[in-house]
């Protein structure tokens, strides 16, 4: 047992070497440290410290478990070749997603070429994915067609307000007896279907 603990805090040590070995610059995690936290991991290495997952990622790797995990997933969903990717352009796991089909260990293949993922190229690797994803974006639908009741909700509205201007223009014109009569008539006559149609509609 002792031995099986002293090989194990060993491999831990040499784990942790390769992992300060392979830590990248600005904070940026490589595909061989996120290797390394999911050897140390799957292997439970940690407990030769005395230590849970949890401890050993705040203390010995100097993150949280929560971003250790977020690491390990990342390598067991893209493997390397996001780690390259987003150490040069910055690409997160939801835009490396859409392009993922086009790393390849010469590059990103975009246009017909192969542009290689090196610091050199990074403003071209970065123009490349926009591009991409541009095209991989669905186009605006355009608006869809009214609806059979949605036209005649349409018609409905113009012919009221259609009604009520030409209202407006009769109330500005001097009406003898019979024409005030005729348009009290027809008034109270819409006026009751209206009313019908309100009550049927529970208005």
């Amino acid at each position: 047992m002792q031995q099986k603990i002293t090989d194990s805090a060993f491999e831990l040590g040499t784990q942790l070497g390769r992992r300060q070995a392979f830590t990248m610059v600005a904070g940026r995690c490589s595909a061989a440290e996120a290797q390394c936290l999911q050897n140390i991991r799957e292997k439970k290495q940690f407990l030769a410290l005395g230590m849970n997952w949890g401890t050993f990622c705040k203390e010995q790797a100097g993150i949280s478990r929560s971003q250790a995990d977020k690491l390990i997933r990342q390598l067991e969903e893209f493997g390397p070749g996001f780690f390259t990717l987003a150490a040069v352009t910055g690409i997160t796991a939801a835009e490396y997603r859409g392009v993922s089909s086009a790393v390849t260990e010469q590059g990103l293949l975009h246009a017909g070429e192969a542009i290689a993922i090196v610091p050199e190229n990074a403003s071209r690797l970065t123009a490349a994915i926009e591009q991409m994803r541009q095209q991989a974006d669905p186009p605006e639908s355009a608006d869809p067609l009214p609806s059979p009741v949605e036209r005649s909700f349409v018609r409905f509205e113009k012919m009221l307000k259609g009604a009520f201007a030409e209202l407006d223009r009769l109330q500005s014109t001097t009406l003898n007896m019979g024409d005030r009569l005729r348009l009290q008539s027809e008034l109270g006559s819409g006026i009751d279907k209206l009313r019908r149609y309100a009550a049927d509609l529970h208005i």
